[in-house]
């Protein structure tokens, strides 16, 4: 969900408010009017509280009250900073929000886990590409290029790790599950029907089947066997290529049970590469844009 107010007649972004959080506690706590609107950007399950009762409760709990006023003193502040820099600078405010609408129409909103990329650090050097396929059996989990950019954000095509991820609602073995640090993965099990390649609605799932194996990097770099780092070109592919071996589902799996994270993100001369949650670049003073 995201959290916009109205400043000088424009919608402006203010925050960004993941699973398991929760919001109206100023109006409640202070009995004053809400003046912000919070709007899901994705399906979401939302739990009504009674106030009154809820009041109650925090007059019996100091420790409970005493947080929630910490929590409000840290967003009012915020919301001060906001609508301070909405009036001497209308126009960066402005973009910012733009930016945090542009992330949440491309998935960012419903994400657990996303890739970005900055393309002002960005060299076009594809080590993320080379990188990512090298730790995948020789197949690319995300493609640089491909995507949509705003300003200087780009969101390449790989795998959001949604909150409810829609590739998992129809998967006949159950071959998709969810990891216990969130990332969205697929088993063995896979059968290669496609039902999870054609229900993802942001196109980072591919039908292929597992590439021979390549010589290795001595082996390449010495005598020029095989086609290097990364993802092999179509014509290696075509000459060593196993009819018999049946297409799967392939996907970003966060390099789960790789040592040292994404190799994607550690791949990356420049740092141009970043995967995080919806929070950490939605909040525009937390993360200055980026």
């Amino acid at each position: 969900m995201t959290v916009e107010k109205v400043i000088g007649g424009k919608q402006v972004f203010l925050s960004y408010i993941p699973a398991g959080s929760y919001f109206g506690e100023m109006a409640l706590v202070d009995r004053g009017k809400r003046t912000a609107t919070v709007r899901a950007t994705v399906r979401s399950q939302v739990v009504r509280l009674n106030g009154r009762l809820f009041r109650e409760l925090l007059d019996n709990k100091p420790a409970l009250k005493k947080k929630l006023q910490d929590d409000m003193k840290v967003r009012q502040e915020v919301n001060n900073f906001i609508e301070e820099k909405k009036k001497k600078f209308s126009g960066v405010v402005d973009m910012y929000s733009e930016v945090a609408e542009f992330l949440v129409k491309q998935g960012i909103g419903e994400a657990t886990d996303a890739l970005l990329i900055d393309e002002t650090l960005c060299i076009g050097c594809d080590n993320c590409e080379r990188a990512c396929a090298d730790s995948h059996d020789g197949l690319s989990r995300l493609n640089r290029e491909a995507g949509k950019t705003y300003a200087h954000l780009h969101v390449p095509t790989s795998c959001r790790h949604c909150e409810q991820p829609q590739c998992m609602t129809d998967c006949p073995p159950n071959a998709i599950r969810r990891g216990a640090d969130g990332e969205v993965f697929i088993s063995d099990a896979c059968i290669g029907c496609g039902n999870c390649q054609r229900n993802c609605p942001y196109g980072v799932i591919r039908m292929d089947s597992v590439p021979p194996k390549k010589p290795g990097l001595l082996q390449w770099m010495l005598f020029g066997f095989g086609p290097g780092p990364g993802e092999p070109d179509k014509d290696w592919l075509k000459k060593h290529y196993d009819p018999k071996k049946p297409k799967v589902a392939i996907k970003c799996d966060m390099c789960a049970g790789k040592s040292g994270g994404p190799a994607c993100v550690r791949a990356c001369p420049t740092g141009a590469a970043i995967r995080v949650s919806p929070e950490q670049f939605l909040d525009v003073v937390k993360s200055g844009g980026r």
